[in-house]
């Protein structure tokens, strides 16, 4: 009973704090989405942000298990991972599978999406703090797959496809498209792969605009 009350607890949270501003879900609006006590919140969590950082891994976690999964495949494969397989990593882990609540799955892309984007010193903590072999495996196939650009200039764009992927898919969320529950073949999924696949091989031109006039 007490896990139930718990994860009630966080189905809450991650609805309210995807959907309200900074200033809005408090504890007491969250005690009584979720139905329980307000003392419960502080019992299981401690206090909103310990609850916030709660909701935030909760959404995390699944995402990144997949991404892992993903990733040992490509390890495994006998040739190295393109830049297309690489786009696929960014997307493919935020759709939603066979059993996920479809609600609360959008909910959770919902919030990451919002954390990344308003919040990113703390979403890039909590996600090397629970999620760092995940991460750093991911960079290093990042530099196997493209050698040629220096490191700065690609994890500048490994942020840039994590965002563009929460965004165009909380986006759908949002306006309430299927997108979420699309599957890996879907056009529009596809499309989605294809651009971030580009922006990743793009030539670099970040060291051509730091060299002095001649």
């Amino acid at each position: 009973m007490s896990q139930d009350t718990r994860e009630r607890i966080l189905e809450a949270a991650t609805r309210l704090f995807a959907d309200s501003d900074s200033g809005g879900a408090s504890l007491r609006a969250i005690a009584r989405a979720a139905d329980v006590n307000p003392a419960l919140l502080h019992y299981h969590f401690g206090g909103r942000e310990a609850l916030f950082e709660a909701a935030v891994r909760r959404a995390l976690e699944p995402v990144q298990a997949r991404r892992a999964a993903m990733m040992e495949g490509l390890r495994a494969a006998p040739s190295p991972a393109s830049a297309r397989d690489l786009a696929r990593l960014f997307v493919i882990p935020l759709l939603a599978v066979e059993g996920d609540d479809p609600e609360g799955h959008a909910a959770c892309i919902r919030l990451l999406a919002r954390v990344f984007a308003e919040q990113r010193a703390l979403a890039q903590d909590l996600t090397l703090k629970h999620f760092g072999a995940v991460m750093y495996a991911f960079g290093d196939l990042l530099g196997e797959a493209l050698p040629s650009l220096p490191a700065p200039t690609r994890f500048r764009r490994m942020r840039l496809c994590a965002q563009s992927a929460l965004d165009a898919l909380a986006g759908a969320a949002v306006a309430g498209t299927d997108l979420l529950d699309a599957g890996a073949d879907d056009p529009r999924i596809t499309e989605l792969i294809d651009f971030l696949s580009g922006g990743l091989q793009a030539q670099d031109t970040t060291s051509r605009r730091a060299s002095p006039p001649r």
